[in-house]
């Protein structure tokens, strides 16, 4: 078994269950906002969300307009006008206290920290916010880096991202480090653009659209691949 010595987490919906955080934050300001708060409206918000990020991950657009142009977005589905820049200026406020933490991911920080495995957290998102989740959540203590795409000036899927994150970590060869994530295009497409081995963790079976080395359907089984 080749011997990894840097592991790579991505955060959402990997070690973090965003769609909570997401659900609970979205619910939140729909409330706030005198707008419509149930579980379509909330699920619709999401498909929006994924599509804005989704297309900045294929650098179709900028990140900054995203974070308006989702709730423009929703606006118009609900049929209804509001000020974006408050609503983007309150959710974002309202997902920092989101930090909800997935099945089996302290048993397994705990697992690969034992054993001398370097980790570090790789995430597209916003500084303040992420770094405040990860804070939160107590999973900050496990890490020996944490790399949001914020500051890196790059987002995954780009190489420059990955090696921002290699230049500013203690692994330099890329054939020691695997990258661990739940997004084919981000964390995968990641990996196969910047040379590194990746492990899609895939708990809903979904169709892989990028090869991988590893595939996973619980964290734990981590603990056969990572000895």
């Amino acid at each position: 078994m080749k011997k990894y010595t840097t592991i790579y987490f991505d955060l959402d919906n990997t070690l973090l269950d965003f769609n909570k955080t997401e659900y609970k934050a979205i619910i939140k300001l729909l409330k706030k906002h005198n707008l419509t708060a149930t579980d379509e409206v909330a699920h619709s918000y999401s498909k929006i969300n994924q599509s804005f990020w989704e297309a900045f991950e294929r650098g179709d657009i900028k990140k900054e307009e995203i974070f308006e142009g989702r709730f423009k977005k929703l606006l118009e589905y609900l049929n209804e006008q509001r000020d974006t820049a408050i609503m983007a200026e309150d959710y974002f406020a309202l997902l920092a206290e989101g930090h909800d933490v997935l099945e089996g991911a302290f048993e397994i920080l705990g697992y690969l920290k034992e054993r001398g495995y370097k980790l570090c957290a790789t995430t597209n998102g916003v500084a303040k916010t992420q770094y405040k989740r990860i804070k939160e959540s107590g999973l900050e203590e496990y890490f020996d880096g944490i790399f949001v795409s914020e500051n890196a000036g790059h987002q995954k899927p780009e190489k420059e991202y990955f090696d921002y994150v290699l230049e500013n970590s203690e692994e330099k060869n890329r054939d020691n480090i695997l990258i661990i994530g739940d997004s084919q295009s981000s964390d995968i497409l990641g990996g196969i653009n910047s040379g590194i081995d990746t492990c899609f963790y895939n708990p809903k079976h979904k169709k892989a659209e990028y090869p991988s080395v590893f595939e996973i359907s619980s964290l734990l089984e981590l603990k056969e691949i990572l000895i």
